[in-house]
């Protein structure tokens, strides 16, 4: 778990040199324990100073810190020696050596003890130490010995004995530790022991000892695992000193698989891809475990390395050619000393991936492509007599790195049709990458393929765009027009060009997507067997035209593929444009049209298998539900929506990375910040940059609003504010780091310059310019700017943009709205406008976010409590004050937390958030105010008297400042007085929510 100190790279620490000649693995370098703080760890880290509070207290004990080489043992207990040494423990520390243990008995505590050879030490001691000549001592006598001098200097202060590397103890060092560990009871005294568990192989000594010390009481094991891929980021940029990409991270955490110093070393030695070569130095300290092994045993697991990571026994078999009993013999061995464990049933794997890849590469280039041809050759026998030995896809490896160019074009084609049928396009697409180069080099690679190079790149372009890559969807498919023959049949020519068009548009380049759409609806013109081509390419013209505002144009394309898709029953066309018309409904308010047409899409598309128009469809109904509001609706389809997108292999296709990335900005939105992180890290590496930075960006709002601000700023990438589709989402979530560290100033300089400068998807017309502007008024009016022109000119774009910019629904729904309150209020504030008039400017706000926002109507309120602090409204002021604080607490907002107990140290409030001035009764009594009960209805309602009712209407009144009962509804509805949640309203009143549009600006269809 270590991190290292800004300019340390190339500062390692060795073991201390007391390995015997010859040894292969004492020598392997550690790295440095830093300055900085650990990384990770922190569930182990406080199990080991439980422990060791535990042993202040009278009650010693042992651990044993587990993990393989490499994972961060010896830092994590460097960690917990240093605060033992800050607490004033003494702290004793002892190395085993390997290869030369047995020579060398009680090395480890010969060195930690030496602290404690006093002229007051015992008279045995002062002779000589354990394992000198002239120790006239039995060995009981000495354990016994070494007991008492540990317990004498307990008595003095606790003691921390640590021994590294118990693996490589000798003998005697164990039996003493086994016995330290059996006698110690109430002693102040903690031992910790490190064990490489990668070194214990089935016959290795110290492994009866650890089943032993398990069964002890005081004796407990903590095992540490590999880094998680959060953890990777931290440790990987404290390392360097520096930002690291996240997709650096991602290649080096499942290259290391979570190993902190495989991790290191790959970083140190600069490499920058899954395929650049192993460090020298690294690939040195892996193959020291091989180079042990007999000669037979190191080629079975030179041929395994051939096989993959994980390789089936009977292949093995077939590629080696031993005999059963000699094999067999091998793989024990091999199995033995740590190198291959049995995986499942029928092989074996590689302990690491850097051990199998080590191995690879040190393989002679003869030697693997021998190798290559013989697992092959097994593959191939195998699935000739109907035996299922590997799949096409590792037959096509084998076959190209055997260098038979023929069969790894068959078998790539082969292996791309097995992925389809498992709906993985991901893993489709890179087959047909990988065969697409060989095509040139294979005679007749028509004849032996039996298919097309142009239907090869028609379809890789397919698969790219379903595995989330738009772009590279759009090169293969420009390349597929390279290759279409001037001569080519009608239904070819506007096949391809229909592709074109449609890869096009999904990389926002409508008007070449337009421009190929018409030219395939001219070659297939006529043509019956080219209707499915032109079908489709009028229904990629109509959401051209949409994207370029002609609706017109839109709704006469829309109507000419529906009518074609009728003549010819073409669903999957039918439903995309059925997509299409209800977003044209939508924009004009036929909200109810357009839901039947999503709907209708949705079912048409799933039941005739176009799963892709099926998840537009599902796209586009979960966005409209959030657009108008209806969180809880639009979070029901989105759950439903993405689990269905990652059952049929869609998660990364367009429009399942745009269900990704809203489902996790509702949960944020909506104040499920645990839910939006942990949706966000479910994501998971493996996924594509647009993912990452669509999840990435909300994760971040997250952090920061958690006031985990380093984690929230290493996060983000500096490359995301350039980012198409969510440079604007990632200059906020900076923007919202730089204001909670107190750096206003430069956080309203990166959300002007997102403002005024960003030229992505959109824009200038971009709604999500509301939010941006809104929160640069905001940071200005924080940094206490006097820049009146720029706060003017911030403000006017804003109101532009509620006027030009296209709504969803053709109107600002709430959250638009909600948004263009907040940046008139903030503007008032930075004005200096006059505080009743930022007062009333604060409650539109409040009442604008009461749909659903949690985070934005607690700082909503935040301010509100400010400005009638001001106005002297102290009681409005309380009541917005008590909401917001109870909102910070339960989202855990820790930086808003504190700038509100701050205001309530300024309004002298009590230490904990209440309900505001009411009493219990006094609530119960305005909670049916707000259901429209009268006085007698409430007495009858909580059995009390009419009179008695309307005294405590009055006194509701008189408290909330309220002139009528209406009056008073609304102060508890903007305070969160009502309904016991912050925020929330009434059941009777969310129906009266208009529709409309969100500032995200989620026009596309």
């Amino acid at each position: 778990g270590a991190a290292r100190a800004p300019g340390a790279l190339s500062a390692v620490q060795r073991r201390p040199a007391v390995s015997a000649p010859g040894a292969t693995m004492a020598d392997v370098p550690v790295h440095q324990p830093p300055a900085t703080d650990l990384v990770g760890r922190a569930v182990e880290l406080d199990a080991l100073q439980a422990a060791l509070g535990a042993a202040r207290g009278g009650s010693a004990a042992g651990v044993l810190v587990e993990a393989d080489a490499g994972v961060g043992k010896s830092r994590l207990v460097a960690e917990l020696a240093q605060r033992a040494r800050a607490a004033g423990d003494l702290v004793l520390v002892g190395h085993c050596a390997s290869a030369g243990g047995e020579a060398l008995p009680y090395l480890p505590f010969v060195e930690a003890l030496e602290p404690l050879r006093t002229p007051r030490a015992p008279s045995w001691w002062a002779a000589a130490r354990p394992g000198e000549a002239g120790a006239d001592l039995s060995q009981l006598q000495l354990f016994d010995a070494v007991a008492v001098a540990l317990a004498t200097a307990a008595r003095e202060r606790p003691v921390l004995l640590v021994l590294e590397d118990l693996h490589w103890a000798d003998g005697a060092s164990r039996d003493l530790l086994t016995y330290l560990l059996r006698r110690v009871r109430e002693e102040r005294l903690l031992v910790v022991a490190t064990v490489r568990t990668d070194d214990l192989h089935r016959r290795h000594p110290l492994r009866p000892v650890l089943a032993e010390l398990g069964r002890l009481p005081v004796v407990r094991r903590v095992v540490l695992e590999p880094f998680s891929p959060e953890e990777m980021t931290h440790f990987l940029r404290a390392l360097a000193g520096r930002d690291v990409s996240a997709a650096t991270v991602r290649r080096i955490h499942a290259r290391a698989e979570g190993n902190a110093y495989y991790a290191g070393e790959l970083l140190l030695a600069g490499a920058r891809g899954a395929a650049a070569a192993l460090p020298t130095a690294l690939a040195d300290v892996v193959l020291a475990r091989v180079e042990a092994l007999p000669a037979g045993t190191a080629g079975v697991v030179r041929a395994a390395a051939v096989g993959g990571r994980r390789v089936r026994h009977d292949l093995l078999r077939a590629a080696t050619g031993l005999p059963d009993d000699e094999l067999e013999r091998h793989l024990r061995d091999a199995v033995a000393l740590r190198v291959l464990d049995p995986d499942g049933g029928d092989g074996y794997a590689f302990r690491h991936a850097l051990l199998h890849e080590a191995v690879y590469g040190d393989l002679l280039p003869g030697e693997r492509v021998r190798l290559h041809a013989a697992y092959a050759q097994a593959i191939r026998a195998a699935r000739a007599q109907g035996r299922w030995a590997a799949s096409a896809a590792e037959l096509a490896h084998h076959a190209r790195q055997s260098h038979d160019l023929a069969g790894a074009l068959v078998a790539g084609i082969a292996a791309a049709d097995e992925a389809e049928r498992l709906r993985a396009p991901a893993q489709a697409w890179r087959h047909l990458e990988e065969v697409l180069p060989l095509w040139s080099a294979v005679p007749d690679a028509a004849g032996t393929s039996g298919t097309t190079r142009l239907d090869l790149l028609l379809r890789a372009s397919r698969l790219a765009s379903a595995a989330g890559d738009p772009g590279r969807s759009a090169l293969l498919a420009l390349s597929a027009l390279d290759v279409l023959a001037p001569d080519a049949p009608a239904p070819a020519a506007a096949e391809a060009h229909r592709r074109c068009a449609t890869a096009l548009w999904g990389c926002d380049r409508y008007e070449d997507a337009l421009a190929h759409a018409r030219r395939a609806q001219r070659a297939g013109a006529g043509d019956p067997a080219a209707a499915h081509a032109v079908c489709w390419s009028l229904a990629v013209e109509a959401r051209c035209h949409w994207a370029l505002d002609a609706f017109d144009a839109c709704r006469r394309a829309g109507r000419a593929a529906l009518e074609l898709a009728a003549r010819h029953g073409f669903t999957g066309a039918e439903a995309d444009v059925l997509v299409t018309l209800g977003g044209l409904d939508n924009l004009e308010g036929a909200l109810e049209d357009a839901d039947a047409l999503f709907d209708r899409a949705a079912a048409t598309a799933e039941q005739a298998g176009h799963l892709g128009t099926a998840l537009r469809a599902r796209y586009n109904r979960a966005a409209d539900r959030y657009d108008r509001g209806d969180l809880a609706g639009a979070a029901r389809l989105l759950d439903e929506s993405c689990a269905w997108a990652a059952s049929v292999g869609l998660s990364w296709a367009p429009y399942g990375l745009q269900l990704l990335t809203l489902q996790v900005t509702a949960a944020f939105v909506a104040g499920e910040f645990d839910r939006a992180l942990e949706l966000a890290r479910a994501v998971g590496p493996q996924a594509p940059h647009a993912a990452a930075v669509g999840v990435g960006v909300v994760a971040a709002q997250v952090l920061a609003a958690r006031g985990a601000l380093e984690e929230a700023s290493a996060l983000l990438e500096p490359a995301w504010r350039d980012d198409v589709e969510e440079g604007l989402s990632a200059a906020a979530a900076q923007a919202e780091v730089l204001r909670w560290r107190g750096e206003a100033a430069a956080a309203a300089a990166v959300l002007v310059e997102a403002l005024f400068g960003f030229t992505g998807l959109e824009h200038p017309a971009h709604l999500m310019g509301l939010r941006l502007g809104a929160q640069a008024l905001g940071a200005l009016a924080d940094a206490g700017s006097r820049d009146t022109a720029l706060a003017d000119r911030v403000s006017a774009r804003v109101e532009e943009l509620a006027v030009t910019g296209q709504p969803r629904a053709g109107a600002l729904g709430p959250e638009g709205r909600a948004w263009l309150a907040a940046a008139r209020a903030e503007h008032c504030r930075l004005l200096g406008a006059p505080a009743a008039q930022q007062a009333r400017a604060w409650r539109e706000v409040v009442e604008a976010f009461s749909y659903g926002d949690a985070y934005s109507l607690a700082r909503a309120r935040w301010r509100l409590a400010e400005a009638c602090t001001a106005a002297g409204a102290r009681e409005e002021a309380l009541l917005a004050l008590d909401a917001a604080r109870r909102a910070a607490a339960a989202l855990r907002a820790a930086p808003l937390a504190a700038a509100l107990e701050e205001l309530a140290r300024r309004l002298r409030v009590d230490a904990a958030p209440g309900r505001g001035p009411l009493t219990a009764r006094e609530l119960q009594v305005l909670d049916l105010l707000a259901a429209g009960l009268t006085n007698r209805a409430v007495g009858e309602r909580l059995f009390m008297a009419e009179k008695t009712a309307s005294v405590h209407v009055s006194r509701i009144l008189a408290k909330l400042g309220a002139s009528s009962r209406a009056e008073a509804v609304s102060i508890g509805l903007r305070s969160g007085l009502l309904a016991g949640v912050p925020g929330a309203l009434p059941d009777a009143l969310p129906d009266a929510l208009p529709g409309g549009a969100d500032p995200a600006g989620r026009a596309r269809r």
